[in-house]
């Protein structure tokens, strides 16, 4: 069966072909700035052992990007396919699932409705997310479309860790609790790091850490979450790109009383005008930071002192709450690709048996799983680039193959 797997964010949409269950990528790629008024989208198409093709086009939405990667697959001179009638089924990666979504399930007008209803708790990914669906639904009108959920991963928690110290009632009837976000990614580095290291998952303790434009961190025990960074939304927890990530929420009432701004103004610069982008003054990109802080630029150096410094406060208290892990696993745009971040992470912990080996962790070569610690390391110190898609395939294959048992028994 041919899956098409659909990773969309605010401004991004990556895309993946894969012929299930043997998981062949026969296509894949990403399209970049959609929407942005700084210039064109970036266009990326691959497929294997052939030249990879980018190049700008103009692009306002996510049906825009989406219609590209179907004129894309289906071009007679560099596509894989002849019709996208060859497509059996469509797995999609949703942000936010409250609790209405413990597991994948399968798009219909129902689900669809109630994941419109959660569109102000992820403001910056839901709507793409939804625009995608709806667009593979009037492209491929009788093709099944499985949603995905970053929160699902997160169901495991226990009460003490989702709930916040807040009136029953907030809980109760309006649903506030910590939902955690970027699930697939934890998901998938956390069954890679329990193959890498040969421990079960009944029996692994893992911290992993997505760092990206978007970041957070997750602590797992013996088969369940027992913590992790985002909260109600995708605002709470490490410094990011853009978002701030935990700050005091008296803050927003006085800001908004000296500033003139609305509350939900204030809350729109936490989520698109702070983090990195704010501190360091020259935007998001962490490469960008540190060439910046090579160059002796104090707000850069800020910048990622601050970030270090709030990704170590939640390290070592996730360590505490695992009894002590067995490892820590870096993955996401800045944790694959900085040997910096990596490096200060665990600057001079050797007092605590932790232990970075600055030669493996400058060798680690893009896109390849790799461990960075010392030998004598009581954590162990991992790469793991995530592979968001292909969990995704698995998922959207099993949940199809069901669909169509239950049609063909009734």
């Amino acid at each position: 069966m041919l899956i098409l797997v659909l990773n969309s964010g605010s401004s991004s949409l990556k895309y993946q072909l894969l012929e299930m269950p043997e998981e062949h990528v026969l296509a894949s790629g990403r399209v970049e700035r959609i929407g942005e008024s700084s210039g064109k989208a970036l266009f990326v198409y691959s497929r294997p052992a052939r030249r990879e093709i980018r190049d700008e086009f103009e692009c306002t939405n996510h049906r825009q990007a989406l219609e590209r990667v179907f004129h894309t697959i289906t071009d007679q001179e560099i596509g894989c396919l002849s019709t996208v009638d060859r497509i059996g089924a469509v797995g999609h990666r949703v942000v936010h699932g409250r609790d209405l979504f413990p597991a994948p399930c399968i798009v219909t007008e129902e689900s669809l409705s109630q994941m419109k209803g959660l569109i102000e708790l992820a403001p910056l990914h839901m709507p793409a997310n939804i625009s995608c669906i709806e667009a593979c639904g009037e492209i491929l009108p009788r093709v099944p479309q499985i949603a995905h959920f970053d929160t699902s991963f997160f169901q495991t928690m226990p009460d003490h860790a989702y709930l916040y110290p807040v009136p029953v009632d907030w809980h109760r009837i309006h649903a506030v609790r910590r939902y955690g976000f970027h699930g697939t990614s934890h998901q998938y580095v956390t069954l890679a790091a329990s193959t890498m290291l040969k421990i079960p998952l009944s029996m692994l303790k893992v911290i992993t850490a997505h760092l990206g434009n978007g970041s957070s961190i997750t602590a797992f025990k013996e088969g369940r979450v027992v913590d992790t960074s985002m909260g109600f939304t995708p605002l709470e927890g490490l410094m990011m790109g853009t978002r701030a990530g935990t700050v005091d929420p008296a803050i927003l009432p006085y800001i908004a009383s000296k500033t003139g701004s609305s509350v939900e103004e204030v809350v729109h610069v936490l989520n698109h005008e702070s983090g990195l982008k704010a501190v360091s003054g020259i935007g998001r990109d962490m490469r960008n930071i540190l060439d910046a802080c090579e160059e002796g630029d104090e707000r850069a150096r800020l910048a990622f002192r601050m970030f270090i410094h709030i990704l170590r406060k939640y390290t070592g208290a996730y360590d505490l709450l695992l009894g002590g892990a067995d490892a820590f696993v870096f993955t996401g745009g800045i944790g694959e690709n900085s040997p910096e971040v990596r490096a200060a992470l665990f600057e001079d912990l050797g007092p605590l048996g932790i232990e970075i080996d600055k030669e493996k962790n400058e060798r680690v070569r893009r896109g390849r799983p790799a461990c960075v610690s010392t030998p004598a390391s009581r954590m162990k110190i991992l790469v793991i680039p995530t592979n968001e898609e292909l969990l995704i395939a698995r998922e959207t294959y099993s949940k199809a193959e069901e669909k169509k048992e239950v049609q063909f028994s009734g």
